[in-house]
């Protein structure tokens, strides 16, 4: 950013391995770097996956510590900048003793260390903003937060150099077993907070949902502590018409989403798989609906899921598997819209401009 002096940023989290939190911190960083800032990231641990993503260039790593007190004052940061949850109590600390601001961004629904709780109240007297990545947790927020007149939406970045639109490989189908000529469903998301259910639910229906699709693929794809439940549900006998994969995380994952006709999933899933153009049917924890661009806010704003019985799952997501023109239709309209408004780049920028506000 032009006439902006570069930054020294101390960004803090906590366990670092794979997922949307993870994603969102690596592309920040990597736009940050490009504009010629420096980051130490200092976190309780980060998996070598998630550390390979990063651009090394003005980049430093420091897990926490004892000793890592004297690297950081090194360091000498302007900025402290908190990701959840133990990391948003350790930058209070930072801030008080470096006499520097504190910014904590929040990626869902919690409010830990800046609710109205002893612990939130600590953190408030060196809290300067509250940076929420979409409208649902800036609600939650509002209704929670101690000084809720803190909160601001920056949104979940995309990074367009890596999700794009592109022809999917039937190589990767074909290498994972399924047939390149099946209609293919990718799910992806954590297996925990209850958004495992209702991946289990379509995966207890997948049998009944395959009698109404001319050939069906069923990726899932994520971890997390409910993984065995997940597991459980994969159906011990299915037809011919259908085949199920169950995958951990992918670092390649936009390659995942350019050999599927469908994916389902939220928040930084839905953006991504939106940017590279294929259809979005948003699932949380519950079902919501394909997303368009007039209702994307409304998605994005949690207020579109539901609870379906498995009668009602197998007919809605037969009838969408079915509506091919209405997916490509929604793909095109959603990519041009996400485009405009989640470019890293300009999201970046708007942290920065936060930043800058508060740079001593």
């Amino acid at each position: 950013m032009k006439g902006v002096a570069d930054i020294k940023i101390l960004m803090l989290a906590d366990h670092l391995v794979q997922g949307g939190l993870e994603t969102h911190v690596v592309t920040l960083v990597n736009e940050l770097t490009k504009l010629g800032h420096e980051i130490l990231l200092f976190t309780a641990s980060i998996s070598p996956q998630v550390l390979s993503q990063i651009t090394p260039s003005k980049f430093k790593y420091l897990n926490w510590s004892e000793g890592s007190l004297k690297q950081i004052e090194k360091f000498k940061p302007d900025i402290i900048h908190s990701h959840p949850f133990t990391a948003i109590d350790k930058g209070r600390e930072f801030a008080i003793h470096f006499k520097k601001p504190l910014i904590v961004t929040m990626h869902g629904i919690y409010d830990f260390g800046v609710d109205d709780s002893p612990l939130g109240y600590e953190v408030s007297k060196v809290l300067k903003r509250i940076i929420a990545v979409d409208y649902r947790v800036a609600l939650y927020l509002l209704n929670n937060a101690y000084q809720p007149e803190k909160i601001s939406i920056i949104r979940n970045g995309i990074d367009f150099q890596k999700f794009y639109p592109k022809a999917g490989d039937n190589r990767l189908l074909s290498s994972l077993g399924l047939n390149p000529a099946n209609f293919t469903i990718s799910v992806v998301s954590r297996f925990d907070d209850d958004k495992e259910l209702p991946i289990i639910q379509l995966l207890k229906c997948s049998s009944q949902l395959s009698n109404f699709v001319k050939g069906l693929n069923l990726i899932i794809i994520g971890d997390g502590g409910k993984l065995n439940d997940v597991k459980k549900a994969i159906p011990t006998k299915v037809s011919s018409n259908i085949k199920i994969k169950l995958l951990g995380w992918q670092e390649n994952i936009e390659d995942f989403y350019r050999i599927s006709d469908l994916v389902m999933g939220s928040g930084r899933v839905a953006l991504e798989a939106l940017s590279c153009k294929i259809p979005v049917y948003a699932m949380w924890d519950g079902f919501g609906s394909v997303i368009t661009k007039d209702n994307h806010d409304f998605i994005m704003m949690g207020a579109a899921f539901r609870q379906l019985s498995d009668d009602e799952l197998i007919f809605e997501l037969a009838k969408v598997v079915n509506q091919r023109s209405f997916l490509q239709q929604s793909a095109r309209e959603s990519y041009e819209f996400v485009r405009k408004a989640y470019d890293s780049r300009i999201i970046t920028e708007q942290l920065v401009r936060v930043y800058e506000q508060y740079r001593q």
